[in-house]
């Protein structure tokens, strides 16, 4: 008899692929969200052919098949390394760096149009589905004053198939909005340097513009391939200077650093969990100002990553934890 259930009891594993498109046997992690709507989908060709009669429509048939939607949840210090590799699609893992039980990882983007996949488990009490070539389109992160760092991650896949699993979940570390530190400068050999900067709210996506790539001969496509690589987001900050409006009105570049670092915790003997961004220069655009009559005024700045040929890169990250590879 069918189950009725709560999304609480709905499960979701990411298990990076050895061989892109090849299924998983089992998830690498299994992953606490706080959203969740990754669903199969068909593309339908409709037969509207006329017959003599009014009506619109004859016959539809699935030409398509594949999964998509999105996934959210908090950002801990060991799991979020997967996300990290799967969308910038490179990394590389100093073991026992900077001490002995602790590693730390590098991320990069990967300039080709086929990044590393993982296989998408999801798990319920009435299916029990993996879907191969799961590539993430979009990742953002999302920090706001007294909430847990959040992330949410758009995916694209190959259809599901039937598995069995038995998911198991593993304590993590939180980051949270009083672990940040925001910094901005001219160069990003400036950044280590540079004042914090103290921020209200900040939102940052990496979008990679993922697409199902399919062929005559079958529903299934055969690839999914990420395209252009882009960086935006915005920033709150109370407005108590005209420093990062000007940003905006005289085109002003600026490398920029976000570094969290959970001091509540030590792993090791001496170091802390850490996540970390760093950006080349880049372009703030936009610049708004709001608030009620009774309200401390709040600047919104929107920037976008650029790329630059004396960095070599638009934006990298960095994660110091436990696990020893992704």
């Amino acid at each position: 008899m069918p189950t009725k259930q709560i999304q609480r009891l709905v499960d979701f594993g990411l298990g990076r692929e050895t061989a892109r498109g090849t299924a998983e046997a089992a998830a690498d992690f299994w992953i606490p969200k706080i959203d969740f709507d990754f669903i199969p989908k068909v593309n339908l060709a409709v037969d509207d052919s006329g017959y003599g009669v009014i009506d619109a429509r004859s016959q539809s048939k699935v030409v398509q098949q594949y999964g998509e939607g999105s996934v959210g949840g908090i950002v801990y210090d060991n799991s979020f390394g997967l996300l990290l590799a799967l969308i910038l699609g490179t990394w590389s893992s100093g073991v026992d760096t900077p001490e002995a039980g602790v590693t730390t990882h590098a991320f990069t983007r990967l300039n080709t149009n086929q990044h590393p996949a993982a296989t998408i488990f999801v798990k319920d009490e009435n299916l029990d589905e993996r879907f191969a070539l799961g590539m993430p389109n979009q990742l953002t992160i999302n920090a706001v004053v007294e909430e847990p760092i959040k992330w949410t991650a758009g995916f694209l896949s190959k259809i599901g198939a039937t598995t069995s699993q038995s998911p198991s979940y593993t304590a993590e570390n939180l980051f949270l909005p009083t672990h940040m530190a925001v910094k901005f400068a001219s160069t990003i050999a400036g950044l280590g340097a540079a004042a914090e900067t103290a921020l209200k709210a900040l939102r940052m996506t990496i979008n990679k513009n993922v697409e199902t790539w399919q062929d005559l001969g079958s529903a299934d496509p055969s690839d999914i391939v990420n395209k252009e690589f882009a960086v935006e987001g915005e920033l709150d900050v109370a407005f108590d200077s005209a420093t990062l409006r000007n940003y905006v009105l005289n085109a002003t570049e600026m490398a920029a650093s976000v570094t969290l670092t959970n001091t509540d915790v030590t792993i090791g003997t001496a170091s802390n969990p850490t996540l970390s961004f760093e950006l080349a220069p880049m372009a703030f655009t936009d610049f708004g100002r709001g608030g009620a009559l009774g309200d401390i005024e709040v600047a919104t700045i929107r920037f976008d990553g650029n790329f630059k040929l004396s960095d070599a890169k638009t934006i990298s990250a960095g994660m110091i934890n436990t696990q020893t590879a992704y």
